[in-house]
């Protein structure tokens, strides 16, 4: 009798186990839902939150030696009064090489300089300035010969050089993004492109930033040159500019599947002394350096900043006072979660295929697997303006999307058409028609 019990005492017991277990089962997995397993590939690994600084940078500066309206003394000492810590100056065909080296101006871009020799910070100054002396010891960084390529092409195709001698004096070509960024490419240098809005028109038109032609167009560029680190996605007071985000989604989805990331800058190419301070990067390094500059620059451990940011913000926003600051981000690889700490901001919103997809400080990938593609970025934003976070790769092990084939006639008549529209006289008798529909 007793062996019947036991029996049936254990019975009972399997029975509970056997009907609990599902439940334990589909509990533990809710986490992964959807199924997928993330690698997920943060820009920002190598920062180390507890003694890395917080550096404010403008990569792209303009002063009467080219076609800015403050000479380049004054520009210099100006973004070192509004406490900036890295500044590459970068003006149209001129090679930056050092604040206190007599500039050598370009004939007619230049015109300021007809009625006065440029003049140079001097040597005392100079130390002052890139020692911080008169900062308490932090000094703003001269980024090595910075220019901005392309120098008097009309439809405004520029691009921005550092940290090799190339260009000095070059008028450049309408429409060639490639020559140039190929040019420094090949001596070592790094490159940007500049404000490509500008060039696409597509402030008129959000679906020319959308177009998978200009998508395709400047993604094949950056392909092939990694030393060209990504496009400016803030410019001044963003208004060519409005939906370089917009693009800068479509690379990402269209680049990333190759191996690399684009990295999303921010400037104020300023012509006057109150365009500084539009546009700005927040570099992560740990000392204020040359070399350390450099790299940040190559791994995208940096912040794009911008006080405007139209389609964001607002149109008749302008941020003042202290921006949002990222402080810390942390990625959870086991389950797929990353967490901004941050100051000065009012709202969080992630992005994954140019749409904002969560808000707040944490994301949970598994929660939006079916509206992530191949990465997802934050926006953090604040009364000061908007800072923009590089873009996390979220591979989910799918295979990368295979290239279009092209038709080789239709490609033929494409390149021919582009030739044709790149010629100088065929840009200006457009840029005239232009200007005369407009009185």
């Amino acid at each position: 009798m007793k062996a019947i019990k036991t029996f049936k005492s254990c019975l009972a017991f399997s029975l509970c186990l056997s009907l609990l277990l599902p439940f334990a089962v589909t509990a533990s997995a809710v986490p992964n839902a959807g199924g997928k397993t993330y690698t997920i590939t943060n820009p920002y690994e190598s920062v180390d939150w507890d003694t890395w600084g917080h550096y404010k940078a403008n990569l792209h500066a303009h002063s009467t030696i080219s076609d800015g309206n403050d000479s380049f003394v004054d520009v210099i000492e100006a973004y070192y009064a509004r406490d900036y810590d890295i500044l590459a100056m970068t003006d149209h065909g001129v090679v930056n090489k050092g604040w206190n080296v007599t500039p050598s101006p370009l004939p007619i871009l230049s015109f300021h300089m007809i009625l006065g020799r440029p003049v140079p910070l001097s040597n005392q100054r100079y130390l002052e300035i890139t020692t911080g002396a008169d900062r308490a010891g932090r000094g703003m960084t001269d980024v090595p010969f910075g220019i901005e390529l392309n120098a008097a092409v009309i439809r405004k195709n520029h691009v921005n050089g550092f940290f090799v001698d190339y260009g000095h004096g070059d008028w450049g070509r309408e429409n060639d993004y490639e020559g140039p960024i190929a040019a420094v490419d090949k001596l070592g240098g790094l490159s940007h492109i500049n404000h490509p809005g500008d060039w696409l028109g597509s402030a008129k038109d959000i679906e020319i930033a959308r177009d998978p032609k200009n998508i395709k167009f400047f993604a094949d560029i950056l392909k092939k040159y990694p030393s060209c680190l990504g496009i400016e996605i803030i410019n001044s007071h963003d208004s060519p500019t409005r939906h370089d985000r917009v693009l800068w989604d479509g690379l990402l989805e269209s680049v990333i599947p190759t191996g690399r990331n684009v990295w999303g800058f921010a400037n104020s190419d300023s012509h006057d002394l109150e365009d500084i301070d539009t546009g700005f990067e927040v570099f992560m390094m740990p000392e204020n350096t040359v070399a350390n500059v450099r790299t940040a620059m190559e791994n995208g451990t940096f912040f794009a900043h911008g006080r405007i940011a139209r389609p964001e913000l607002g149109e008749g926003f302008r941020g003042e006072g202290q921006y949002p600051l990222v402080n810390r981000i942390t990625v959870d690889h086991q389950n797929s979660i990353i967490t901004i700490d941050a100051d000065h901001y009012d709202t969080i919103e992630w992005i994954a295929k140019g749409e904002i997809i969560a808000t707040g400080p944490t994301i949970n990938l598994h929660d939006h697997e079916e509206q992530i593609g191949r990465y997802v970025r934050a926006q953090l934003k604040g009364p000061g303006g908007i800072c923009f976070t590089q873009a996390f790769i979220t591979d989910d092990g799918s295979p990368a999307p295979e290239e279009p084939t092209e038709d080789p006639l239709v490609k033929f008549w494409e390149d021919l058409i582009f030739k044709l529209k790149s010629n100088r006289f065929y840009v200006l008798f457009e840029f005239l028609i232009k200007e005369i529909k407009k009185r």
